[in-house]
C-alpha cells in the first residue's frame, strides 16, 4: 500500500522519533508499505516520519534497477561509526525536487534491529552510506538541508517556503503519492 508522503517543513519531520517498541506482524506489514512507498517515489530510503509515524524505523534499497534487491528495514538504529568525510548530492522524497552538495560521510557501520526484533550490524560505503546518514537524520528531526552554510540554508527555506506544494506536485504527478503538508490540518500527524 502506497502512504502519504510527509513535505517540509512539517512538523513531523522536525521531532525526534521514539523508539519502536513492538515487533509484530503490524510492523512488518508497516515495513512493506514503507518500501512501497519508497519505491512510488522513486527513492533509495525512507524513514517513519516521512510517512507521518515518529517512530526510530527506516528502509533502505540502494540496488540499481537491473541488480538484486538490498533492501533492508533498520529498526531503532544507532550509528558506531562514520568516516571518510566527502560531498554528495542529495536529495529526499520530502523535499521533492530540492538537491544540494552537503557534507556527509562515505563510511558507515550501523547497528539495528530487523523486524523481528534482532540486532544486526552492517558496514557500507558511498551511496549506501550516505542513504543510511541520510535516513537516520530524519529519526533526530533533521533534514540535509540542515547541512548547509547558514547563510545558503536561509535562501533555500525562502525559496522552498514559495514553492513547495508546486515542487511536490511536479515530481509525484506522474505517481500514487499523497502529499501531506504542513499547511494542511493539524490533527494529521499520528504519533
Amino acid at each position: 500500500m502506497i502512504l502519504d508522503l510527509y513535505i517540509y517543513p512539517h512538523p513531523v519531520l522536525l521531532q525526534v522519533a521514539e523508539p519502536v517498541e513492538t515487533f509484530d506482524d503490524d510492523l512488518k506489514k508497516l515495513v512493506d508499505d514503507m518500501a512501497d512507498t519508497m519505491y512510488e517515489g522513486n527513492g533509495v530510503g525512507l524513514a517513519a516520519p516521512q510517512i507521518g509515524l515518529s517512530k526510530r524505523l527506516f528502509v533502505v534499497d540502494t540496488s540499481a534497477p537491473e541488480e538484486p534487491s538490498t533492501l533492508k528495514a533498520y529498526v531503532n538504529p544507532k550509528i558506531i561509526v562514520k568516516d571518510q568525510p566527502i560531498v554528495w548530492n542529495e536529495g529526499c522524497l520530502s523535499l521533492p525536487g530540492l538537491y544540494r552538495d552537503v557534507q556527509t560521510y562515505g563510511h558507515v557501520i550501523v547497528e539495528a534491529q530487523d523486524v523481528e526484533g534482532n540486532w544486526f550490524r552492517e558496514e557500507a560505503k558511498e551511496l549506501r552510506a550516505v542513504a543510511l546518514l541520510h535516513e537516520y537524520a530524519h529519526l533526530d528531526g533533521s533534514v540535509f538541508i540542515d547541512r548547509l552554510s547558514p547563510l545558503k540554508l536561509r535562501l533555500v527555506r525562502k525559496s522552498w517556503g514559495k514553492r513547495i506544494r508546486r515542487e511536490a506536485e511536479k515530481t509525484y504527478s506522474e505517481s500514487n503519492l499523497h502529499c501531506v503538508f504542513a499547511t494542511d490540518a493539524k490533527t494529521d500527524t499520528p504519533t
